[in-house]
């Protein structure tokens, strides 16, 4: 008698446990509950999702339209650099034997050096800077260093706008310059480099700037913007991760005209 009445009550306990197993898969089901503190995503998913700062670029009071397409310029240099990425071009210094002059200035679509990278993403908002560089030129011959560079008494459009000490000199005289220091760190500091903006590099460190580029809207996990460019390494127009890595001598806006921080 004892014998059965144990169990007895490890059968209706067995029951009650079952019940209560049972109440919980169906209210964990219905309700989407976790025992986990947060959701982790799969190793390989988490460094595909990005996290984006987000600018609204329409919110930045740019109000100048060269093109009048109803995309404000910087926004549109931006569009004409991200373009360029669908189909990279090859970085004409790796080739070998490509010349880097041409009939005209603009290489063949599938081939840049950084500057090319500028003056196409120009070329989507209106701006010419073939024509801007050679008018500023014109007129300041000896505000550039075409004679001590390269020996020249006369502008040579199909080139000039592509040689980076060139390019440097025109921003520096006719865009807003927007400052070099960058601190990942300070939020006010980050947010003031804009998606559109130029960027001129020293990438190998020796003194001398050898890289233009523009800053994208994409950014990295930490919030840092991505940089749209063309060099030797790695050898074809790329988004990536050099703003905290490069030496960074030049940042600039164009045009400065109607911008709310000019």
């Amino acid at each position: 008698m004892e014998e059965e009445k144990r169990l007895f009550n490890i059968k209706h306990f067995l029951i009650i446990i079952l019940v209560l197993l049972i109440s919980l898969a169906v209210v964990i089901s219905i309700r989407g509950l976790s025992f986990k503190k947060d959701y982790q995503p799969p190793t390989g998913l988490a460094r595909q999702l990005p996290r984006f700062r987000l600018i609204d670029m329409s919110s930045l009071g740019i109000n100048t339209d060269r093109d009048n397409d109803g995309i404000n310029d910087q926004e549109d240099i931006l569009m004409g650099a991200k373009k360029q990425l669908i189909n990279p071009a090859v970085n004409i210094f790796t080739t070998g034997d490509e010349p880097n002059y041409y009939a005209g200035g603009d290489p063949p679509e599938d081939l840049a050096i950084s500057t090319d990278i500028i003056a196409r993403a120009f070329m989507e908002a209106g701006f010419m800077l073939k024509d801007l560089v050679n008018e500023d030129i014109s007129n300041n011959f000896d505000s550039y260093p075409l004679r001590r560079n390269w020996g020249q008494t006369h502008c040579d459009p199909n080139i000039d706008y592509r040689r980076i000490q060139n390019l440097e000199i025109f921003f520096k005289r006719n865009a807003l310059s927007a400052g070099i220091y960058f601190d990942e760190n300070d939020p006010e500091n980050l947010e003031s480099w804009f998606p559109g903006d130029i960027v001129f590099f020293d990438m190998d460190g020796d003194g001398f700037t050898d890289c233009a580029a523009i800053i994208s809207d994409s950014t990295t996990r930490e919030g840092i913007p991505k940089i749209i460019y063309n060099y030797v390494q790695p050898g074809y127009t790329a988004e990536e991760d050099i703003l905290k890595e490069k030496k960074i001598t030049g940042h600039y806006r164009y045009p400065c005209q109607g911008l709310p921080w000019s």
